[in-house]
């Protein structure tokens, strides 16, 4: 489960959320996150070995690497300051430090427990000090950085096939079937010498960060990870992403952190939607004038989903209308499916009316964005215009009304077919 945390840096307001989760295949979570927004560090770490020492070898790994940044805080605050030559160089051998001391941390253990038990771990951990970031990155775990709805990966995988790829011996589409899509070239705990990435970044307002184990980043394109980190409530990115995950097979440990500097919008206001184009047939806004158009969508917030993203569960007691502003909705009841929507129309007016819970599971079937509606924005909008909540109120009635039609001409067809 994912949790906040803040800080008020000298430069920027950092954001956090968290989580990790067990996938759908293994038996022991063996990954491991440091989320300290307070002093601007963020890790994560992936272990090998198999139950305990790979669990054991990521959490070690992220203390003693932490705890190394920690004795030199002077140090580290010089970064606040500007990167001049000095500074960068100081900085530099400070992470690399932490990634040597680690590395021997995990070595000493393997050595005291045996000399066949295998055991090593991934690690990326990025430290923020003022408008400079640094990275220290060891393994196949990744750091993405979005800015402008543009994602970059700002490590580089220390794979066999990312080597291969960097050679252009194969393509990034062959390396997805490569038998050896999951040798490591190196790892903490795996051998005396070991070769950091340590790369300085410039942050600006409105960055966004992602550190994820390959458990997350297997399963989700460049393109689907710009989609959810977009997602206004900063809460739900991480649910979102491990959710993905875990739809498409889950076969690892999967452990995100999300990470968004100040509090720039990361969404396209309502009022931008082509409301001419995306909703001149949605039912719901039939007959309405421009600014009373305007007035309705101005009460919601545009989402966005990827295909097989679930938007809503039944019986959950959330209770929102959803308008679909692009892309098509599948609706679910017990895993059956029973519609898909399209652009224009909508969705959760039972649970709206009457409170009681969704009574269906809508899933995006394509890349789908939606405006969401909260129940108590609405009926104070009804309240303050009646003349605007009777058009409204009556063109849902007329949407009922067909809907019921329609489910009862296919209900008589089942039966006469049987």
């Amino acid at each position: 489960m994912a949790h906040t945390t803040q800080s008020s840096a000298a430069f920027f307001q950092i954001e956090a959320w968290v989580g990790s989760d067990l996938g759908q295949v293994r038996k022991k979570n063996e990954d491991n996150y440091l989320v300290d927004a307070l002093n601007g560090l963020f890790i994560v770490a992936d272990g090998m070995g198999g139950g305990v020492e790979g669990e054991r070898a990521s959490r070690r790994a992220i203390e003693t690497f932490s705890a190394t940044l920690y004795n030199e805080r002077d140090t580290v605050r010089l970064m606040a300051g500007g990167l001049d030559v000095g500074v960068r160089e100081k900085i530099s051998d400070l992470m690399r430090s932490a990634i040597h001391a680690a590395n021997q941390e995990i070595l000493q253990i393997r050595k005291s427990i045996g000399p066949d038990v295998s055991m090593g771990t991934t690690i990326s951990a990025m430290l923020i000090q003022g408008n400079h970031g640094v990275i220290a990155h060891v393994g196949d775990s990744r750091i993405y950085r979005v800015r402008y709805r543009d994602l970059a990966q700002v490590t580089e995988d220390h794979s066999l096939v990312a080597q291969q790829i960097r050679d252009g011996y194969i393509t990034p589409e062959q390396a997805k079937y490569s038998p050896f899509r999951n040798v490591i070239l190196q790892a903490i705990g795996k051998g005396e010498k070991i070769d950091p990435q340590i790369d300085f970044l410039v942050v600006e307002p409105g960055d966004q960060f992602l550190l994820c184990s390959d458990g997350l980043h297997s399963y989700l394109t460049n393109d689907e990870i710009i989609t959810v980190m977009a997602e206004p409530s900063g809460h739900r990115i991480v649910p979102r992403l491990i959710d993905c995950a875990n739809a498409r097979g889950g076969s690892d440990n999967i452990t995100a952190i999300a990470v968004r500097l100040s509090s720039a919008e990361h969404y396209v206001p309502t009022t931008e939607v082509d409301v001419g184009q995306s909703l001149s047939h949605s039912p719901v806004l039939r007959g309405l004038k421009p600014l009373e158009t305007t007035r309705l969508l101005q009460l919601g917030q545009t989402q966005d989903y990827i295909a097989g993203e679930r938007i809503a569960s039944e019986d959950a007691p959330e209770r929102s209308l959803f308008l679909i502003f692009d892309g098509q909705v599948g609706l679910y009841r017990s895993g059956i499916w029973l519609a898909t929507l399209e652009t224009g129309q909508h969705f959760g007016l039972e649970s709206l009316v009457d409170g009681k819970g969704r009574m269906m599971t809508a899933q995006a079937e394509t890349q789908v964005r939606l405006l969401e509606v909260p129940r108590d924005e609405l009926l104070d909008l009804l309240r303050r215009d009646p003349n605007l909540g009777v058009k409204i109120i009556w063109n849902l009635l007329k949407d009922i009304s067909l809907n019921s039609r329609d489910y009862v001409s296919r209900l008589l067809k089942a039966l006469s077919s049987e």
